[in-house]
C-alpha cells in the first residue's frame, strides 16, 4: 500500500468514526465486517490481510491478532448478554500467519455466566487454516438504569 492509498484509507476511516459503534477508526481502517448467528450465539469477524497488519519481520502482528479477537469476543459479549462487557484478560496462542486473503474469527462462549464470561475465538486463513486460538474472560459492565 503507497502512502497516498494509506492517506485515503485513513481519511475514509476518520470520517466515518463514531464513539460507541460499529463504526470506529480501526474497524474502518482495517475494513472489519460482522455477522452475528443468532441460533449458535456467535460471532464472525472478517477482515482482509492488508501490509497496514504486519510486523517488521513480515508477519501479521500479535497485536493486530489480539485486536481482532478481542473486539469479536467483545462484540459476542454485548450482543448476546444484552450489555457491553470489558475484557480482564486474554490468553493467545500464535500457531501461523498468513499473507494475503481474508481472515475469519469467529468468537463463542465457553461458559455465560451473569457477570463473567469465558469466551473463545479462532482466527482461520481463507484457506481455513488455523492461525490462532484466543481464550478471553470478560466482565458485564452493571445496568446503568
Amino acid at each position: 500500500m503507497n502512502s497516498e492509498e494509506l492517506v485515503k484509507k485513513a481519511e475514509r476511516a476518520a470520517e466515518v468514526h463514531n464513539d460507541g459503534s460499529p463504526n470506529v477508526f480501526l474497524y474502518s481502517l482495517f475494513d472489519f465486517s460482522f455477522d452475528y448467528l443468532e441460533e449458535t450465539e456467535e460471532v464472525i469477524l472478517k477482515v482482509p490481510v492488508s501490509d497496514l497488519m504486519y510486523n517488521p519481520v513480515g508477519f501479521i502482528h500479535g497485536g493486530v491478532v489480539g485486536y481482532i479477537a478481542d473486539t469479536a469476543m467483545g462484540h459476542l459479549c454485548a450482543a448476546f448478554n444484552e450489555r457491553p462487557s470489558v475484557s480482564l484478560e486474554l490468553k493467545t496462542q500464535f500457531l501461523n500467519t498468513a499473507k494475503s486473503g481474508t481472515l475469519e474469527a469467529k468468537a463463542y462462549f465457553l461458559k455465560k455466566g451473569k457477570n463473567v464470561q469465558y469466551v473463545e475465538c479462532t482466527i482461520h486463513s481463507e484457506d481455513k487454516k488455523l492461525l490462532s486460538k484466543i481464550s478471553g474472560t470478560f466482565y458485564t459492565l452493571p445496568d446503568e438504569s
